[in-house]
């Protein structure tokens, strides 16, 4: 059975005061904060519950986190590792759990507010500079106008100021020549003191910039341009700037104008911050949270904005290859040699995937062990056989551990399609469609999407998604089928089924209602309130049955439901509840996965017999490991499975089938066990399984499920009862 689907990860709500301490100490050791220690952790944790709320609301995380950075600058923590500290914790603490418990959404709303906390701190940091620069600007040329007596101690004033200031300051005439700078500029700009004078300071700056989007674009020109002509008092940009060396470094840049004391323009001052390391902790931030740390690879969100752009471009009549790639019994790596070795070989497979992919290609890792494969088409490309076998070429040289070779199959969905002929969404859907027919289908096996197969594969997951919510409200119910003894056509116990009345007046059965449920996840998650349920209707049963002293209920668990480690409690508890005696029920677990030890089948089998509730073997076929289970253990029951031995009784069975069934009925039944089938449809199935010899059959032949509030009809079967 699948794995119930992963429901969105929920913030660490319940670790707010351990990621406010961690939070606390990563700052304090990394900067000097002037506040008590208590100040700080009481802050910081009303900050990290701010943070929860976003994560957990329907908002937009974005203005919550830029509040939050231009906040910490507020309140003192001005030293630029306190950024650094406060990115490194909250990312552990916000974005640990990922991994384990993937969560796309969780992961794109915390890189969200994580990256709107960066902005908002340098903004607020910008103000913080900018506001003292000012403040220091003002003081400046303020004191260039003031009376002859306080001249030189202004000016004094000034030079200390304009000497130490770690901000870089520049003073231009009108055409943009320097008349002069700090020591504080030459040092950003790599450029000797004293040989800045007389130079343009535009050539500094990046006339056409790689990157308009990090900063801003266009000549720096027009910035000096508008002030000069009063459209814009001071401007205020970030830029990249050009070092004397020819390195380059990010910059914010506050540019206004000084006049004359006849209130003509007389200079431009221009103040230089530089802003390298935080532009790079910004650059290292995105590559982590998009990139696979182990591979290098791209992650799954980083390839699904790559799938977006490369269909955007593409033209009509290109088209692109998406092949999703799962490795087979990848987790036998990981159990035998240990995860060291695991994460090795998924490295291996990384690189392997990009050289077989070729340059117009994007290789990326989207899951545990799932890799997506882009490639964009040339004009007359492979077909899809030659590449799926290039791709199992690759993966299928051993990688060498010591002397010893591990080798991997994938699973492969594949399509290719026009760029145009659907959205990146719904191309990666039918990807992932083609891979879980390959997977269904066995090992190292590839799959194409078809369209023709897509709506009712779509209907069969999204009945499967819903199947939670229609036991919630009610439309999936437990109704009750008759085990009827065929010697007599007496009613001995009941059989609860599931029926499932949709909205839409479609009636979906007990089989196909436990394929749903299967698929969903939902098969062990129905089994402990189902059991509560079901055995609660045990006197009833003991009224309805009068007479019967076998077991009343009897259960037909699933592979999933069988191999549950909590199933025993979940039947003593139902028994506890119930007030009814253990042997009063009957437990039939999956023949499969008790041969197969799935889970804990095997063990749930002795001890649901150990405490006396009375077990049975479903879904059997009589093969010779299955009939040396049934003569080691205690079960009473044996239900052939409904396909195969379980098929014998209709028209269009075989005769080797039929003689080889009546053997196995009378094996199973000459060992003293009661040998049952299900899903009889005709009179004429009825007697041939009597004459058989089976024990007990179910089916419509004996009328239609009855509902839970009218088990006194158990009785009677000559007539259908239905379930409403």
């Amino acid at each position: 059975m699948d794995s119930q689907p992963v429901q969105p990860t929920p913030p660490p709500v319940s670790r707010r005061e351990e990621l406010a301490r961690a939070w606390t100490a990563s700052t304090t050791s990394a900067s000097y904060i002037p506040r008590a220690l208590v100040e700080i952790e009481e802050l910081l944790l009303e900050l990290v519950d701010e943070l929860l709320d976003a994560l957990a609301g329907d908002g937009k995380p974005e203005r919550v986190g830029a509040r939050i950075g231009a906040r910490l600058v507020r309140e003192g923590f001005i030293d630029p590792t306190a950024l650094q500290a406060t990115i490194d914790s909250l990312t552990q603490g916000l974005l640990g759990d990922v991994e384990r418990t993937p969560d796309n959404e969780l992961a794109r709303r915390t890189v969200a507010l994580l990256g709107a906390l960066s902005a908002g701190y340098a903004d607020g940091l910008r103000s913080y500079t900018l506001t003292q620069q000012e403040q220091v600007k003002q003081a400046l040329f303020a004191a260039m106008v003031r009376t002859e007596h306080n001249l030189r101690a202004t000016e004094n004033r000034f030079r200390e100021v304009f000497a130490s200031s770690a901000v870089g300051i520049a003073i231009t005439d009108l055409n943009g020549l320097c008349v002069e700078s700090n020591p504080a500029l030459s040092q950003i700009l790599a450029c000797p003191p004293g040989q800045l004078a007389g130079r343009e300071l535009y050539e500094f700056f990046l006339a056409a910039d790689d990157f308009p989007a990090r900063g801003t674009p266009g000549d720096v020109r027009d910035a000096y341009r508008r002030v000069l002509a009063g459209d814009d008092e001071r401007v205020h940009e970030q830029r990249r700037m050009r070092k004397e060396n020819g390195e380059t470094v990010w910059a914010f840049l506050a540019i206004s104008l000084v006049h004359d004391g006849a209130g003509d323009p007389a200079f431009f001052v221009t103040m230089v911050q530089d802003n390298s390391d935080q532009h790079l902790l910004t650059e290292r931030l995105a590559d982590q949270l998009l990139t696979d740390v182990l591979t290098g690879l791209p992650n799954r969100q980083y390839f699904t904005t790559t799938l977006e752009s490369t269909l955007g471009m593409a033209g009509p009549e290109d088209s692109v290859t998406l092949c999703l790639v799962n490795l087979d019994g990848f987790a036998a790596v990981n159990n035998g040699y240990g995860h060291d070795v695991g994460d090795r070989v998924l490295k291996t497979v990384a690189q392997r995937l990009k050289q077989v992919a070729g340059e117009r290609s994007v290789v990326a890792r989207i899951g545990p062990d799932e890799f997506a494969v882009l490639i964009e088409d040339s004009a007359d490309p492979p077909v899809l056989d030659d590449v799926i076998g290039a791709i199992n070429a690759e993966l299928a040289e051993a990688e060498y551990i010591g002397d010893r070779g591990i080798g991997l199959g994938a699973s492969i969905g594949a399509i290719r399609c026009r760029g145009d002929e659907m959205p990146a969404a719904e191309l990666f859907r039918a990807a992932d469609t083609a891979l879980r027919t390959a997977k269904a289908t066995g090992r190292r096996q590839w799959a194409g999407f078809h369209l023709r197969d897509d709506g009712p594969t779509r209907t069969r997951h999204a009945l499967a998604a819903e199947l939670p919510a229609a036991w919630e409200n009610g439309q999936l119910t437990v109704a009750y089928e008759p085990v009827v003894r065929i010697a007599d056509e007496h009613a001995v116990a009941a059989h609860p089924v599931l029926v499932w009345e949709r909205e839409d007046g479609e009636t979906l059965s007990h089989r196909n209602c436990v394929a749903l449920a299967e698929r969903s996840g939902m098969s062990v998650q129905l089994g402990p309130p189902m059991l509560i349920d079901v055995c609660g209707r045990l006197a009833e049963l003991r009224s309805a049955l009068a007479g019967e002293s076998g077991a009343l209920l009897r259960l037909q668990l699933t592979r999933l439901q069988s191999g549950d480690g909590d199933l025993v409690r979940a039947v003593q508890r139902a028994l506890e509840e119930a007030g009814a005696r253990p042997g009063q029920l009957e437990i039939g677990l999956d023949t499969t996965a008790v041969l197969e030890e799935y889970g804990d089948a095997r063990d749930n089998l002795e001890t649901l017999d150990g405490i006396g509730v009375s077990t049975g073997l479903c879904g059997f076929q009589g093969g010779p490991r299955e009939l040396a289970l049934v003569a080691d253990t205690a079960v009473r029951t044996v239900t052939l499975g409904v396909d195969g031995a379980g098929a014998a009784g209709r028209e269009t069975a075989g005769e080797v089938l039929r003689a080889e069934t009546e053997r196995l009925v009378r094996s199973i039944v000459a060992g003293g066990r009661e040998c049952g089938v299900i899903d009889v449809r005709t009179e004429a199935e009825a007697r041939w399984w009597a004459a058989a010899g089976v024990t007990t059959v179910q089916g419509s032949v004996f009328g239609g499920p009855v509902a839970a509030g009218h088990l006194s009809a158990l009785r009677d079967l000559t007539r259908p009862v239905t379930t409403g």
